[in-house]
């Protein structure tokens, strides 16, 4: 662990960057937004004291990908390329633990299980994560109640950490490390004091947040799993599908949902009109749960046509399937769902009466 003074926070994020593309935050009224630059601008840039309204996802797996043209001999008489350019490495700064943590869902189904999906692995691999402590919260977060908390403990390459006389800054992998020896001279030792007060302050960020919870229902250390698993023939499921616009706002939001479709048509479509050329190509881009045709076989049968079928699926899968073979849920509390959602379900609210239902 490392101390920085808070007055050399910008010509260190700066040396850190290099020469690379930057994502990091920047404030627009009550929100933070993550975007594009060409490097860090300390009049433009924070690290944010909560999650911006983008899911960190979004780099990794992106909304839209062109994956490349479909071959054919035509393709391969006229020499076109039927992979798309490889990506450059970037950094990301002031990334908050809800999205760090949802990288384990989505490693998990594009890197672990088979097939690797190529893409997803090259993005992982080009992406310097630089994670910061949550200092404030919306009024949306939970992130206690599912077993998380708003500060990251690992997946992250460097965390920041505010205190009160600057800042703690800390590795959590090899390239991390190297990183920071290659600014050190920005930094200095971090000593036990401010360590310390690193620690007492997420301890009381993580209180906050969970009072938050509270005040909706949900208690920290309550089994959702046991909870979502009881309620599958409830009628609860009902009542809030008659909210639900099947928009699939929540699916995108979401900093862990993963679902895809592989579509095929010509590439001046898949690149959105950027390429003149008319030849077959494919594009993966997301899918969401709550569409009505999204379980729908090639021949026709669709095992969940009703949208409250649709709706138990989504929580059956966050709450009950990833914490059997994962150990953790499908859902890290950062709320941008309930802030999403057009017809006002708050995922809080189904939660904590799919709690009181189980024990009914």
């Amino acid at each position: 662990m490392y101390k920085l003074d808070q007055n050399k926070l910008s010509d260190f994020l700066q040396a850190l960057c290099g020469n690379r593309t930057v994502y990091a935050l920047v404030k627009m009224e009550d929100q933070y937004h993550l975007v594009r630059a060409d490097e860090w601008h300390a009049g433009k840039h924070t690290l944010g004291s909560f999650r911006p309204v983008e899911p960190l996802k979004s780099l990794v797996f992106r909304p839209r990908e062109f994956l490349g043209h479909i071959a054919t001999p035509f393709d391969a008489a006229q020499g076109r390329h039927s992979e798309p350019s490889s990506l450059q490495e970037r950094i990301v700064i002031g990334v908050k633990n809800c999205d760090l943590a949802a990288l384990k869902i989505h490693d998990h189904v594009f890197l672990k299980t088979e097939p690797v999906d190529p893409f997803y692995a090259e993005a992982r691999e080009k992406t310097i994560i630089v994670s910061c402590d949550c200092t404030d919260a919306r009024e949306v977060c939970f992130c206690p109640a599912v077993g998380e908390q708003p500060y990251a403990r690992e997946g992250f390459d460097i965390n920041i950490s505010p205190v009160s006389s600057g800042f703690v800054v800390e590795s959590g992998s090899e390239r991390g490390e190297k990183l920071l020896k290659d600014v050190e001279q920005h930094l200095e030792p971090a000593d036990e004091a401010i360590v310390k007060d690193r620690d007492k302050k997420r301890a009381e960020m993580t209180q906050r947040v969970c009072d938050l919870a509270a005040k909706k229902g949900l208690q920290c250390g309550t089994d959702f799993q046991k909870a979502i698993q009881k309620t599958s023939e409830s009628e609860l499921w009902e009542d809030f599908a008659e909210d639900c616009v099947e928009c699939g706002a929540c699916n995108f939001i979401c900093c862990t949902c993963h679902c895809f479709l592989l579509s095929d048509g010509d590439s001046h479509a898949a690149s959105r009109g950027t390429s003149k050329d008319k030849v077959p190509a494919r594009v993966k881009q997301w899918d969401s749960c709550l569409y009505m045709n999204f379980a729908r076989v090639a021949g026709g049968a669709n095992p969940r046509k009703h949208r409250a079928e649709r709706l138990y699926n989504r929580f059956d899968k966050k709450f009950n399937f990833f914490r059997e073979i994962l150990g953790k849920y499908a859902c890290n509390g950062c709320g941008r769902c309930i802030e999403a959602c057009a017809g006002k379900i708050d995922i809080r609210e189904v939660l904590s009466k799919a709690v009181v239902g189980s024990r009914e």
